[in-house]
């Protein structure tokens, strides 16, 4: 009786020592979490990239991603050309992506693609370089930056209501001022982007050239206007979006523009453009309107949508997947049942989501 009390005693002592162990690391595992916030690293997958000492020029209003592999961006941070940045680390000896530090993003530690700049730091005592010439030669041996090299698009059409109202854009969109102040209403689809897209690439398939320049015709400009409000103003967007993705494909930039807002005024007539101007204002289910899309579109059209939600919960963008060699006179069903399948049609929205209307 006394062993077995003994041994009682020992085994609540053993379990004591485990669960207070378990606490205690714990709490160290928090407050190493809490460090990584404070100073503006959000995943302890940053440990797996290497540092360096210099710094980095912006040669390009690129997007400064708080996670380059989700491309999130919470308060629309991008770089300001010729602005000098703080260089921390590269993603890996191959590196695509640098991370900077921000003055004034929070948090301030982001990641931008290497063709957003000029490289002035080292790495192990060498001099790091994204030369012209350096970046070339790795074009040539990197097919996700090689031209034409893609299987299929991604044609990004936006609700601008939903992203001006809660998209952080720091005042950096004036189509957004003008939008929230109800100086502009807009209220049907806008172009994001058109994007070449290689699977095996993920999302980093891209900047293709690093010489690329927009030069779009005055007729051009006034044609995309209504449709790409960014540039009644400015354009920063149309230049950044024609650097990263147009740059990527065959298309002259006058065509590429022209050929991607004929495709966003197709989705605005759709069913899928109808469904939305039916419900401005209005809090919808997810279930609803992709039963109301299938019903008209069909399932296999359906497979090729995907929505995008600020918050989970204010509809901004509806992405939809076309086939490489899309036929621009195809009517929208025709074009994307060629296509690759999405991701699941809800995206990163919730059950119901927000229409919201232009203006606050």
């Amino acid at each position: 009786m006394l062993l077995y009390l003994k041994a009682h005693l020992h085994l609540q002592q053993t379990a004591t020592f485990i669960i207070q162990q378990i606490k205690y690391h714990r709490f160290c595992a928090s407050i190493i979490r809490a460090f990584l916030l404070l100073v503006g690293i959000t995943s302890f997958s940053t440990f797996g990239s290497i540092p360096v000492s210099g710094n980095f020029t912006a040669s390009a209003t690129c997007p400064a991603f708080q996670s380059f592999r989700k491309e999130t961006n919470p308060d629309n941070t991008h770089l300001i050309i010729n602005r000098r940045y703080e260089a921390l680390s590269i993603n890996n000896k191959d590196w695509q992506w640098v991370q900077l530090r921000i003055l004034g993003a929070s948090p301030a530690v982001r990641w931008v693609n290497k063709h957003c700049g000029t490289a002035d730091f080292k790495l192990n005592g060498n001099t790091a370089s994204n030369s012209n010439a350096n970046n070339n030669n790795q074009q040539t041996q990197n097919s996700c930056q090689t031209p034409n090299d893609f299987d299929s698009y991604v044609l990004a059409a936006t609700w601008q209501p939903g992203f001006c109202e809660h998209a952080n854009y720091k005042g950096r969109k004036p189509e957004c001022n003008a939008i929230n102040s109800g100086e502009k209403t807009i209220s049907h689809l806008t172009l994001h982007g058109l994007w070449p897209n290689k699977r095996s690439c993920g999302i980093n398939y891209g900047y293709c050239d690093s010489q690329a320049t927009l030069n779009l015709s005055s007729a051009t400009i006034k044609t995309i206007s209504p449709w790409m409000p960014n540039f009644f103003y400015q354009n920063s967007f149309g230049e950044y979006q024609w650097k990263k993705h147009g740059a990527c494909q065959n298309l002259n930039d006058d065509d590429y523009f022209l050929t991607a807002i004929d495709l966003v005024k197709k989705v605005n007539a759709s069913p899928i453009g109808l469904y939305i101007k039916q419900n401005i204002g209005k809090t919808v289910s997810v279930s609803e309107f992709k039963n109301q899309l299938t019903q008209t579109l069909g399932t296999n059209a359906v497979n090729r949508i995907r929505l995008s939600c600020s918050k989970g919960r204010y509809l901004t963008e509806v992405q939809l997947n076309l086939e490489r060699d899309f036929n621009p006179g195809d009517n929208l069903v025709s074009q994307l049942e060629k296509a690759p399948k999405s991701s699941r049609f809800q995206g990163n929205c919730k059950n119901m989501i927000h229409i919201e209307e232009s203006g606050r």
